[in-house]
């Protein structure tokens, strides 16, 4: 929940505050004498500052209730007390001192504000309504919160009509449809969804996105016939819409229109418009059909072509795992460049690709990688045993046992791994002529195959 949060700035306010209050009333005693008791107040006032400044809670709580001796119809001297009590966590002594400075000034708002951030860091959002309700005029920030607080006691429908009086006075906001959807989810209130997204779709008609959230509300409450018949209203409305297509090819899948459900994939996959998170589910969607019927090949081809000229989206790592389970490592190769121009820190990208150079012979390309990527990943023993692999295959036998030893060490709980490894330095150490050390790796391995 947004909570506004407590500034300097009150308790400067509320320092300068009373600090014209003081003088006032020095000003008007100077005539006469001088009043020992508003010094001895205005000391014991600003010495409890200074403590609640070094967090030193308790001194202050002392220092003002010394205040209170000398002169208790001050507000300021309360507040302040409510505040330390807070701060303190003396929950109960804090809502009481709050309380007399609401009660001895009722105008002051940030007295009001602080009870009700009180209540709110109870949790006790009951109060926190009450309290919350004299603050509604300062900001459309408040009654954001009011309508979090309502959630916070399972009043949907109040949360409701805040949010709705809100998008009526202030226009649509991203923030309280994130908040009425949270109201729905948890109230179950799914009539209520699809009427509020219903009237959003008649009031703007123009806006994509209003088409969109109904047909997936009605998507996941199971009204298929309801959703499809949105999205064919929504191409007609919007006929050079992509964001159509995102919706109608699951429908075109569903009743086995295979044609125009590919053209519908085909139009989203190479959109450059559509979010990219949900051109690779599309794209991902894409590569399972084609799996599954083998004879529409061309058309992912076709749209693989076009992805190639684009910049590096979350698509092309799908394209990547797509080719590499279907056994064409060059393809898979280009694709995992591109996902890791895309997302550097992807390990997964990584492993891959440094395997698929040693797959495809490219050993040197294979060592420089698997040098770089040790710098970022130190600990990862699979970039040791593809960077001493490829050096053995480039006949760099001593840096090859070199990084297979040091690889070693990280290796904890992998048997198959260590198996790996023992091969590889029986090998290196073989070429080297060194055949005690490259019997006794052998060994190793032989032992972890019969003890997996």
């Amino acid at each position: 929940m947004k909570i506004v949060q407590y500034s300097l700035v009150v308790v400067c306010a509320l320092t300068l505050s009373f600090g014209a209050h003081s003088q006032i009333e020095i000003d008007s005693t100077e005539s006469a004498s001088e009043d020992s008791y508003h010094v001895e107040f205005q000391a014991h006032f600003y010495e409890a500052l200074k403590h609640k400044a070094l967090e030193n809670f308790s001194k202050a709580i002392e220092e003002l209730l010394l205040c209170i001796e000398i002169d208790s119809s001050e507000s300021a001297i309360f507040f302040e007390l409510g505040t330390n009590y807070f701060k303190y966590e003396q929950f109960q002594k804090a809502e009481m001192n709050f309380k007399k400075a609401i009660a001895l000034n009722d105008t002051n708002f940030w007295y009001k504000e602080s009870l009700y951030h009180l209540y709110v860091e109870q949790a006790r959002y009951e109060d926190a309504i009450e309290a919350l309700k004299p603050l509604l005029y300062r900001s459309s920030d408040y009654h954001q919160d009011l309508a979090n607080l309502y959630i916070n006691v399972g009043n949907y429908n109040e949360a409701l009509s805040v949010l709705d009086r809100l998008d009526t006075n202030l226009g649509i906001s991203p923030i309280r449809d994130e908040i009425r959807e949270e109201v729905y989810d948890l109230s179950g209130e799914e009539a209520k969804r699809i009427a509020h997204l219903n009237y959003r779709l008649m009031e703007s008609p123009e806006t994509p996105r209003n088409f969109i959230n109904l047909i997936y509300a009605y998507i996941n409450i199971n009204q298929n016939q309801e959703a499809f018949e949105t999205a064919q209203s929504f191409l007609l409305q919007h006929p050079k819409s992509h964001l159509a297509h995102v919706a109608l090819y699951k429908f075109y899948l569903d009743s086995e229109d295979y044609d125009r459900a590919i053209e519908s994939m085909k139009t989203v996959t190479i959109s450059s418009v559509v979010e990219p998170a949900i051109k690779a589910k599309v794209l991902n969607d894409f590569i399972q059909f084609v799996a599954k019927f083998p004879q529409y090949q061309s058309a992912l081809i076709e749209v693989t072509n076009a992805a190639d000229q684009k910049a590096p989206t979350r698509s092309d790592l799908e394209l990547a795992n797509y080719y590499y389970n279907q056994k064409d490592p060059q393809k898979a190769i280009s694709y995992y460049q591109k996902a890791l121009e895309f997302d550097p820190n992807n390990f997964n990208v990584i492993k891959n690709l440094a395997l698929l150079y040693l797959e495809t012979n490219q050993f040197e390309k294979a060592s420089n990688f698997a040098n770089k990527q040790i710098d970022f990943y130190p600990s990862q023993p699979l970039l040791y045993l593809v960077n001493g692999t490829a050096n053995r295959q480039l006949n760099n036998l001593e840096l090859a046992s070199d990084y297979l030893i040091m690889g070693l060490d990280y290796v904890i709980d992998n048997k198959t791994l260590q198996r790996n490894f023992y091969r590889e330095l029986s090998t290196t150490f073989r070429l080297q002529g060194n055949i005690k050390e490259s019997d006794s790796f052998k060994n190793k391995a032989l032992s972890l195959e019969k003890n997996p």
